[in-house]
C-alpha cells in the first residue's frame, strides 16, 4: 500500500531520499499493463471472512495443544494472565495498524506500511523479511503437518506412511487451493475453524462446569499466579500465538469496503483470539490443578492437552482432536500460502521481482503464478529435512523458532513505521490516541518482545552457541539485503524503485 499524503500538506524534509520516499495522496492510477499496475485480484471478503483467515493462521487447536503447555511451563499457573497481557499489547498494535490502514490505500501488508512510514529502502527490507519469515514458518509447519497426518493415519488403522510423503501430498492440495479464487479458500478455512474452535469450547465448558481437578477457581488469574513463573518468557510465548492477525491487510484488494473492514478485522481478530486463549488457558490449568498443571507441562508438554481431553471428554474426543489437529495445521498452511503468494504478487506488481509474479489468473482472479512459486519454494525448502536423521519435530522447533523471531522483528518495524507515518503526516482527522499515544505504547511493547526473543532465542529454537547467534544476525541481514536491493534499483531501475511499497510510479 502506498502512503496517502494530503496535497495541502508539505513535508518538512528537504533531502532527495525523503522526497523520493513520499508520494502525493490518492489511490494508484497506474495502467494495468505496467509492472506496478492496479491489481486484478478480486474477492468479496467481509470482516467475518478476514477474521477467519486470521484464526486459521493462528491454528487455535494446534496452539492450545502445542503452545499452551510451553506457556504454562515457563509462565507457571498464571499462564492465562500471560495471554491477557499479550492480548492487551497486540490489541494496541492492531488499533495503531488499523489507523494506518485507513490512510494507506494499497495492498501489500507490512511491505506497504513500512514503506509508507520508513521509506522505500526499509520498506523493501521489511517486505523481504516478511517473505523470508513466513516461508520459514511454512517449511517448519509442513513438517508438523506431515507428522500429524502420519500419526493420524496409523491411529485410524491405516498403513505407516512417512511424514515427508504426507507433507508433500498436503503441499500439493494446498497449492491447488492457493491457485484458485480466495473465496474457495475462505470457505475451507471457515469450515475447519468452526470445528476446531468447537472442540476446544466444549472442553472449556466441561471443565468449567465440573471445576476441574480441584474445583473451579479464578486463582490462575491472580497476581500471585502470574508472578510464580518467568513472566517475561511466559508473555513472550503467549504473544507468539497471535501471529497472523496482520494478514488482514494483505487481502485489501479482495475485501469489501477495505477502509472499514480491514481495521475492524484487525482488532476483532486479536480480541477474539485473546479472549479464547485466556479462557482456554484457565480451563487447561484447572483441568489438572495449579501445581500439577505446571509439573505436567514440564514433564510431557506434548501430551498435556490430550490427557486433559481424555479425562474430561473421553477417548472418542481424543481421536477427534487428533483429526482436527491435522486439519488445524492444514488450514494454517493454507492461510500462509495465501499470504506468501500475495507478498510475491506485490513484488511482481511493483517490478521488484519479475512482472509475471504480479499477474492474476483470468478466471479465478487469484495470484496464480505467485502461488505456484510459493508451492515450489516450500517444496525446495522441505526436501533437505526429509532425509535428515533424528526426530522431525526437532526440525520443526528449529525452523519455526527462527521464523517466529523474524516475524517479531517485522512487527516492530511496522509499529515504528506507524509512529513515523503519523508523526510526519499528522492525525488527519483521527484522535491523538489513535495516531500517537497508542502507536508509541504498542512500539514499546513490541520492542520489549523483540528484546525478550533475542535473549531467549535458544529457548525458541532449541539451538545453541554460534549457530543461534548467526541465525539472529541472518534475520537482520535479510533486511539489509532489501535495503541494498532498493539502492541498486534506485540507480539501475528508477521506475521500479518508485513503485516500492505499492506506490505510484
Amino acid at each position: 500500500m502506498s502512503p496517502c499524503y494530503p496535497d495541502k500538506r508539505r513535508l518538512h524534509m528537504s533531502d532527495v531520499e525523503t522526497r523520493e520516499n513520499m508520494e502525493p495522496s490518492g489511490r494508484p492510477s497506474r495502467s494495468v499493463d505496467e509492472p506496478g499496475a492496479v491489481s486484478g485480484l478480486r474477492g468479496r471478503m467481509g470482516t467475518a471472512e478476514l477474521v477467519l483467515a486470521v484464526l486459521a493462521f493462528a491454528a487455535p487447536l494446534a496452539t492450545v495443544s502445542g503452545v499452551f503447555p510451553i506457556v504454562i511451563m515457563y509462565g507457571g499457573a498464571g499462564a492465562p494472565v500471560s495471554y491477557a497481557v499479550a492480548t492487551t499489547m497486540l490489541l494496541l498494535f492492531a488499533i495503531a495498524l488499523g489507523a494506518m490502514a485507513r490512510k494507506v490505500p494499497n495492498a501489500g501488508g507490512f511491505y506497504a506500511y513500512i514503506t509508507a512510514g520508513l521509506g522505500r529502502r526499509l520498506g523493501l527490507g521489511g517486505g523481504m523479511l516478511a517473505i523470508f519469515s513466513y516461508w520459514l514458518i511454512a517449511v517448519a509447519c509442513y513438517v508438523f503437518l506431515g507428522s500429524a497426518i502420519s500419526r493420524m493415519v496409523v491411529e485410524l488403522g491405516g498403513p505407516e506412511v512417512p511424514w515427508y510423503v504426507c507433507q508433500w501430498v498436503a503441499l500439493v492440495i494446498i497449492g491447488v487451493f492457493g491457485y484458485l479464487n480466495i473465496e474457495l479458500s475462505a470457505k475451507v478455512l471457515s469450515t475447519v475453524m468452526v470445528l476446531e474452535v468447537l472442540i476446544v469450547v466444549v472442553f472449556d465448558l466441561v471443565v468449567g462446569a465440573s471445576g476441574g481437578a480441584e474445583g473451579f477457581s479464578l486463582a490462575p488469574l491472580g497476581v500471585n499466579a502470574f508472578l510464580s513463573g518467568n513472566v517475561g518468557v511466559g508473555v513472550l510465548f503467549a504473544a507468539f500465538c497471535f501471529l497472523g492477525f496482520e494478514s488482514t491487510a494483505i487481502y485489501r484488494e479482495e475485501a469489501r469496503n477495505p477502509e472499514k473492514t480491514i481495521p475492524r478485522a484487525m482488532w476483532v481478530s486479536v480480541l477474539s483470539i485473546g479472549i479464547f486463549y485466556v479462557v482456554s488457558a484457565l480451563m487447561l490449568v484447572l483441568a489438572f490443578g495449579q501445581e500439577k498443571a505446571v509439573s505436567i507441562a514440564n514433564e510431557d508438554p506434548s501430551a498435556m492437552f490430550t490427557a486433559a481431553v481424555a479425562s474430561n471428554l473421553g477417548p472418542v474426543a481424543v481421536d477427534i482432536v487428533g483429526i482436527l489437529l491435522a486439519t488445524s495445521v492444514f488450514a494454517s498452511m493454507l492461510a500462509v500460502q495465501n499470504m506468501l503468494s500475495r507478498y510475491l504478487y506485490s513484488f511482481g506488481q511493483d517490478g521488484v521481482l519479475p512482472k509475471r509474479l504480479g499477474s492474476t489468473h483470468p478466471r479465478h482472479r487469484s495470484p496464480a503464478v505467485a502461488s505456484v512459486i510459493v508451492t515450489v519454494a516450500i517444496l525446495i525448502g522441505s526436501v533437505p529435512f526429509a532425509f535428515a536423521e533424528g526426530d522431525e519435530m526437532m526440525v520443526y522447533a528449529h525452523i519455526s523458532g527462527v521464523g517466529i523471531y523474524a516475524i517479531t522483528v517485522l512487527m516492530l518495524m511496522a509499529s515504528i513505521a506507524v509512529v513515523a507515518y503519523f508523526r510526519r503526516q499528522g492525525a488527519q482527522g483521527m484522535s491523538v490516541w489513535q495516531t500517537a499515544v497508542i502507536p508509541v505504547i504498542a512500539t514499546l511493547g513490541l520492542g520489549a518482545v523483540v528484546v525478550l526473543a533475542t535473549l531467549n532465542f535458544e529457548h525458541m529454537t532449541e539451538l545453541t552457541g554460534v549457530l543461534s547467534i548467526l541465525l539472529v544476525l541472518l534475520t537482520f541481514a535479510v533486511v539489509v539485503a532489501g535495503v541494498l536491493l532498493a539502492t541498486v534499483l534506485r540507480s539501475q531501475r528508477p521506475q521500479a524503485y518508485q513503485r516500492i511499497g505499492r506506490q505510484q510510479g
